[in-house]
């Protein structure tokens, strides 16, 4: 049995890079190639937490899909669409894998020297290394469930 549905890309796996001078860091090789023919992620800062959500451009067109199907948005999920993507970024890797943070999203995820990305299946988490080290649950039965339970 064959299927026509393209799968996404997922993101696994965790890497640890440390700023250079200009407050760039290496985008992980094995990440470009999961971006398709795009080399540019979308950075939102996350709300509640000190990290920041990293999309392609692929999974972004997905989600703005999935916004425009799912009918009328109402006056609050126009002011939370706003004030999510005002404090949002552009990121794009240079030929080197190398990318640029501003410094808003940098003193958002309060980074001293090191960052920590977590594939998140279909997104990339960007943590300060102190931040992720705090973040770590102790216990997780509901990942424990989905990954590890029966089918």
């Amino acid at each position: 049995m064959t299927t026509d549905l393209q799968m996404p890309a997922l993101f696994v796996g965790s890497f640890t890079h440390s700023l250079d001078a200009k407050r760039r860091m290496i985008f992980p090789s094995s990440w470009r190639s999961l971006a398709g023919g795009s080399n540019q992620l979308f950075a939102f800062p996350h709300p509640e937490e000190k990290c920041l959500y990293l999309y392609t451009a692929a999974e972004m067109m997905r989600r703005l899909d999935e916004l425009r199907t799912g009918g009328a948005i109402d006056r609050n999920a126009q002011q939370a669409i706003r004030s999510i993507t005002a404090g949002a970024d552009m990121l794009v890797w240079d030929a080197q894998g190398r990318i640029r943070i501003g410094e808003n999203l940098l003193r958002h995820i309060e980074v001293k020297e090191q960052v920590v990305l977590v594939g998140a299946l279909t997104r990339i988490e960007l943590w300060s290394s102190e931040n992720f080290d705090l973040a770590l649950p102790q216990d997780s039965s509901t990942a424990e469930n989905v990954f590890f339970g029966g089918y």
